[in-house]
């Protein structure tokens, strides 16, 4: 079977969430046969990227091609290019994919970014038969609850309103991650594509077996790995959380990984006021390569994610990484995390937005470490079993047959 995905960046440049997602979805379904080409179509973020790749290759049994690829550098050209530019090539580079997959017979899968769906609605009204898919892990609404300037507002805006108003109805087929984001699109009015509820995925194996610690990172410690954003993922609460029971654990550091936001200059301070330049650390952000490494060396892993749109909506696929090293996770109650986790069996649960509640199953985890340790294989039990890469790529690789009229494979 032929798939086909449009798509702006490079998943294997990166190692952010999306990434990981596509990743574990598109090496999922080419292991079992499929044939998975990527047509990039923002070119390069940088020349690294543009040696390392080139215009064409392949990568790990999957095709890609960059499209009219370009390298826009320097801090303002990208800034204009983002914001200017990009709306007059992305003309160009949706009239070139018109041209070569117009005769396309199996699937064209597409990201989630304004350029795809511009795309999607242009394409599907050339070519009323082809079968276009989207994969969503989250509501299109979260710019707004999140900080950010005018413009990155108003693109946000602009981006829901052209999904919820066209691009949607182009879809064939439209896979979720999650149980309310599949109860909010079924709400949309009719013709709506298929929808197939598909979990958050890990691939196992990159967790698997004993792994070298990095050398800045040293134990015993507790880490944490997301998108340094309160609104988002609770650092602030987490930095709190620990100065309450530091005295308690006078060995253990806390390392914080991930790239600079908003929020980064508050939770410097807050380690600074704490006098925490010794216990806790901003690490900046690490490969994807590195992130087995960090995690599966910790003694504790931690997500304080607060209540939001975004978490009701989505589902971390950090926490399915941490799960998957079997090592002890301390957990917020948000979104639809407690309905894969049990308090003191698979996760440490704490009340969302409570610096006390989070701070108290901090101090259970590594208060008894024996149990921990038993929370942290039956984590792995979970994750192994909702959460693996190969069983979500058979659901997958099945959904996709069916929209284009192949006879489904066996499971």
């Amino acid at each position: 079977m032929q798939v086909t995905v449009v798509i702006v960046n490079n998943p294997f440049n990166q190692s952010s969430a999306s990434a990981n997602r596509w990743l574990t979805l598109i090496e999922g379904i080419a292991s079992l046969g499929a044939k998975v080409h990527l047509l990039i179509c923002g070119g390069y973020s940088s020349a690294e990227e543009k040696t390392t790749f080139g215009a064409k290759g392949v990568h790990k049994n999957i095709s890609y091609e960059y499209v009219l690829p370009i390298l826009v550098q320097g801090y303002l050209k990208v800034r204009f290019h983002n914001y200017i530019g990009q709306a007059i090539r992305n003309g160009q580079v949706i009239r070139e994919l018109q041209k070569r997959l117009k005769y396309e017979k199996g699937v064209i899968w597409t990201d989630a970014s304004p350029f795809s769906f511009k795309f999607a609605v242009a394409f599907k009204k050339q070519n009323p038969h082809a079968k276009l898919f989207i994969e969503m892990s989250e509501f299109l609404d979260i710019h707004r609850y999140n900080k950010g300037n005018f413009l990155q507002r108003w693109q946000g805006d602009a981006k829901q309103r052209l999904f919820e108003e066209k691009a949607y109805f182009a879809y064939d087929g439209m896979a979720l991650m999650t149980q309310t984001l599949m109860k909010h699109y079924q709400s949309f009015p009719k013709p709506q594509p298929k929808l197939l509820h598909l979990p958050m995925t890990v691939d196992l194996e990159r967790f698997q077996g004993p792994k070298e610690p990095l050398h800045e990172f040293h134990k015993p410690y507790i880490a944490f790995v997301g998108v340094m954003n309160d609104a988002k993922d609770g650092v602030s609460n987490l930095i709190k959380a620990f100065n309450s029971i530091k005295e308690k654990f006078p060995s253990h550091k806390v390392y914080l990984v991930g790239a600079w936001n908003y929020d980064t200059p508050l939770h410097l301070q807050l380690i600074k006021d704490f006098g925490l330049e010794e216990r806790v650390f901003w690490m900046k952000e690490y490969s994807r390569d590195q992130i087995p490494n960090i995690i599966c060396n910790a003694d504790l892993l931690v997500l304080p994610r607060p209540n939001s749109k975004q978490a009701q909506g989505g589902f971390p696929t950090k926490l399915g990484e941490y799960l998957a090293t079997g090592k002890p996770v301390c957990a917020t109650r948000v979104g639809e995390i407690p309905a894969y986790l049990t308090e003191n069996e698979s996760v440490f649960f704490a009340e969302q937005g409570s610096v006390e509640s989070f701070a108290e199953a901090m101090e259970r985890a590594l208060g008894d470490y024996e149990n921990a340790m038993r929370v942290g294989a039956n984590g792995k039990k979970v994750a192994e079993e909702h959460f693996n890469k190969e069983v979500q790529a058979r659901k997958l690789l099945g959904f996709l047959e069916e929209l284009v009229g192949e006879e489904p494979r066996q499971k």
